[in-house]
């Protein structure tokens, strides 16, 4: 069958979080957040969250993608800074070095897959690019 799209369809990947507040002795409040930036040392995100620099916490990633999903459950991190940036506040995080073994594996599995994402969406776009010049 030929190919009738006019544009190269580049599969699709998405990072999603949760930010786990503790609340009390032993409860977490486990809010939603838009990550920005991801990478094996840490994260930035947005949200609704009560967090201040140098807060400890706890983080759910899970990276969708179309062959399967990826999930790092409860790892630990620390806020980096926050900034505030036109509505929204945005929070630089690091991963602690003292997540267990399986954690900081799943947490590099991920930052491997999003970077080779990014590697070829730019390889693709500069490939059109150079069709256009043609």
């Amino acid at each position: 069958m030929q190919e009738r799209r006019s544009r190269q369809r580049l599969p699709s990947i998405r990072v999603s979080a949760r930010v786990g507040i503790r609340r009390g002795l032993f409860g977490r409040d486990w809010l939603t957040v838009r990550v920005l930036d991801f990478s094996e040392r840490g994260v930035a995100f947005t949200g609704d969250v009560p967090l201040t620099q140098g807060d400890n916490f706890q983080m759910s990633l899970r990276l969708t993608t179309e062959t399967g999903d990826f999930v790092v459950e409860k790892a630990s991190a620390a806020v980096a800074n926050v900034r505030d940036l036109s509505e929204r506040r945005i929070y630089g995080a690091h991963f602690s070095e003292d997540n267990p073994d399986a954690t900081r594996r799943s947490i590099d599995q991920i930052e491997g897959i999003v970077k080779r994402y990014k590697e070829l969406s730019t390889r693709i776009f500069r490939h059109r690019e150079d069709r256009k010049a043609v």
